[in-house]
């Protein structure tokens, strides 16, 4: 509902109305509209967590594709699909809310650290494995892939997609990552 009608589209009632349970039973669970956005942040977070959590395991497989820049543009690719479409749409309105309510928060801290290590990741495996990357340009490398991949999916939640295809967006994430190396002179 957050996601397909924004946060003023949740109410005790709808969420009654939508689950198909008798009137009263999300105030009964949650008593507040505030507690009620909360508990809706950490099944966002726990559905991230579990999806972020998968995808790491498919990465040691070859087969599954999520390895590496190309792993991580299929992976945002999802984005622009149903369901997490909608789950994304929930998260960015989520996301405004949290700058006013620092307990929310901390709720989609985890999902965003989650995504900052797979960024971290594939930003590591994207450097040469014979050396030893500096920790300092991972960091600014997986802050502007992170910084990108988040702008990319604004794109999918808007409805006007800035990328059609995991191979272009593999591409472009290859290029942010070496653009930084090269402005760090690595």
């Amino acid at each position: 509902m957050l996601g397909s009608n924004g946060v003023h589209g949740v109410s005790h009632p709808r969420v009654d109305d939508h689950a198909g349970v008798p009137a009263g039973t999300a105030s009964f669970y949650f008593r507040t509209r505030k507690a009620l956005l909360h508990a809706v942040a950490a099944r966002l977070a726990e559905l991230d967590v579990a999806d972020f959590s998968r995808m790491a395991e498919l990465a040691d497989d070859p087969v599954a594709q999520f390895t590496g820049t190309a792993g991580l543009a299929r992976i945002v690719m999802y984005v622009n699909s149903e369901p997490w479409l909608t789950r994304a749409k929930a998260r960015y309105e989520l996301a405004l809310l949290a700058g006013r309510d620092p307990e929310l928060a901390t709720t989609l801290d985890e999902s965003t650290e989650r995504l900052y290590t797979l960024a971290r990741d594939v930003v590591t495996q994207w450097h040469p494995a014979e050396s030893a990357p500096d920790p300092a340009v991972v960091e600014d490398q997986a802050i502007a892939t992170l910084a990108f991949i988040n702008g990319i999916m604004m794109t999918f939640v808007a409805g006007q997609p800035a990328v059609d295809s995991a191979e272009h967006l593999d591409r472009l994430i290859q290029g942010i990552i070496a653009g930084v190396a090269t402005v760090r002179g690595d």
